[in-house]
């Protein structure tokens, strides 16, 4: 078979899980080591010895990806005539432009009548933040009721291939007073063969959805989860509104660029320059840009924040409350693993380059060498999964490793507190809650980890990328065990000091009280006029 001019055909890279189109024979047998057809018509696709894709040639086929994680996951695959991608790309060019120009038009001439919060956010669907225990991370945004209602927006449901990422606006009710907004990256099956299309209708249906939500009145901020795609999109809701734009930065991006190569959002932005042009437009205007640590802050100060706007509420506030349980009292879980009486390790993170995640293969086997008997757990899921799978059968790890894939948070609190170290090459949020379990920390020095861990003291740092000094370091740890429970000891009672709920609270209300609009009665009639307050 060969790819004729007029013949696209879009694949899978089932280990990178990245998408590429071959647009004729040339271009395929650039991209592609070889490739054969099949008695049936299979497409059948391999780069060197990495991967091999198997795809249905045909008008309309289906490529179904089974990982071991046991989440199936769907792409569609598509010939299609050779002016259809032209066609996409025009179409969704004038629907986004369009769509832009209506929002920027359409500003509400209405004032905030009541204290609400519009948080776009891609972290997790609602599937997911019910599976695995995160509503307190999401009702946190009300800030202890400071916002009477919150709308949390994801607008790309099915981006990272966890679930479909075809159907309509879905809105649902977490609470009574916190409303969750998921479009998908199409709306429709119709458009498979204009996928372009089909994501600029979809997030245009979203945005009008938005802004119909902010011109009545009930919204009187914006936060964004990312400087990004959703600080976009945050901006022109905030435009239409004439409500604030402010800012949550979760990471330093700029240093996981340098460790990585790649954007933040490869698949949709694809080009760094491009998203710095985008940090940089988002940053400056964002009223309020909340960081959970001085690394972090340091970071949007240097693309473009101002430093008056600029404050650090920790990640105290998103944990779920079993976190801040007594260690002992929480259930034992080392039964349902099998690893009653062995030396157990765990690591909590997303299996991506960033997180460094293959790098505790080799503090696995260096620590081994030393303790045959030590087991490593490995909570979380991500691209690198089937690597590291592989990885741990090239090095023969298969009964000391475990990927057990994402669990909920009360799982995990207990996972914590039965572990003898937690090893971090990269941790957010889970750091926090490891020193919350009191288990011996192990880190790199790297990104926020010393604005919590002082080494030698309440944990041990030890230089980025030392896998070496790292297994080092867990080996005198579990050679010590009073120096062990020392150092947990230290570090849960820092956390439970300037981390409680209480405490992060406050910090965040005192911060929003700064920057939110007055709000504005509905009744207004003579007689009855009520100025308010900064949130009402």
């Amino acid at each position: 078979m060969h790819c004729h001019w007029g013949t696209v055909v879009t694949v899978l890279r089932r280990r990178e899980r990245s998408w590429f189109a071959i647009r004729r024979g040339q271009a395929l047998s650039v991209q592609c080591t070889k490739y054969h057809v099949t008695h049936d018509g299979t497409v059948v696709v391999t780069r060197n010895t990495n991967w091999t894709v198997y795809i249905s040639y045909g008008p309309e086929a289906t490529e179904v990806v089974r990982y071991s994680s046991g989440v199936q996951r769907t792409a569609s695959t598509q010939t299609s005539s050779w002016w259809l991608a032209p066609a996409d790309l025009m179409l969704a060019t004038v629907t986004v432009g369009i769509t832009i120009i209506r929002v920027l038009l359409s500003r509400s001439p209405k004032a905030v009548e009541s204290p609400g919060l519009v948080v776009l956010d891609v972290s997790y669907t609602l599937d997911q933040v019910r599976g695995r225990e995160l509503e307190a991370a999401m009702t946190a945004r009300s800030c202890s009721g400071l916002f009477s209602h919150v709308w949390s927006v994801h607008p790309m449901v099915g981006a990272d291939g966890s679930t479909s990422d075809t159907g309509p606006l879905r809105i649902s009710e977490l609470s009574a007073s916190h409303t969750v907004i998921e479009a998908r990256l199409s709306s429709s099956k119709k458009w498979n063969r204009m996928p372009l299309s089909g994501f600029a209708f979809s997030q245009s249906q979203l945005l009008g959805e938005l802004c119909r939500l902010v011109k009545s009145g009930q919204v009187s901020a914006v936060r964004v989860g990312d400087p990004y795609y959703v600080g976009l999109l945050g901006y022109l809701v905030s435009r239409c509104g004439r409500i604030p734009l402010t800012l949550r930065i979760g990471a330093d991006y700029d240093d996981a660029y340098k460790k990585t190569g790649k954007p933040v959002h490869p698949r949709l932005l694809r080009s760094r320059r491009l998203e710095k042009r985008i940090e940089h437009f988002v940053l400056t205007r964002s009223v309020l840009t909340v960081a959970p640590s001085v690394a972090y802050e340091s970071f949007a100060v240097a693309n473009g924040a101002r430093p008056e706007t600029c404050v650090i509420v920790p990640f105290g506030g998103l944990l779920h409350p079993s976190h801040f349980d007594e260690p002992s009292g929480r259930p034992c879980v080392r039964g349902e693993l099998g690893v009653e009486q062995q030396p157990l390790l765990v690591s909590v993170m997303r299996l991506e380059p960033v997180k460094h995640a293959a790098d505790l293969l080799e503090v696995v086997e260096v620590v081994r060498r030393e303790l045959p008997a030590v087991v490593c757990v490995i909570v979380g899921d991500g691209s690198q999964r089937e690597e590291m799978l592989d990885q741990v059968e090239a090095r023969r790890l298969s009964g000391s490793v475990f990927l057990v894939g994402n669990k909920d948070q009360s799982w995990i609190s207990s996972l914590l507190a039965d572990a003898d170290v937690v090893v971090a090459p990269m941790m957010g949020r889970a750091l926090v809650e490891a020193a919350l379990s009191a288990t011996p920390i192990v880190a790199y020095d790297v990104d926020w980890h010393g604005e919590l861990i002082l080494s030698e003291e309440n944990g041990v740092l030890v230089p980025f990328g030392d896998q070496k000094a790292m297994a080092s370091a867990v080996l005198r740890i579990l050679a010590d065990p009073v120096r062990a429970v020392e150092y947990g000891d230290r570090a849960r009672k820092i956390v439970l000091e300037t981390m409680s709920g209480k405490a992060v609270d406050q910090v965040e209300r005192d911060a929003w009280l700064r920057v939110l609009p007055r709000t504005e009665p509905e009744d207004q009639s003579p007689g009855n006029h009520n100025s308010g307050g900064g949130a009402g």
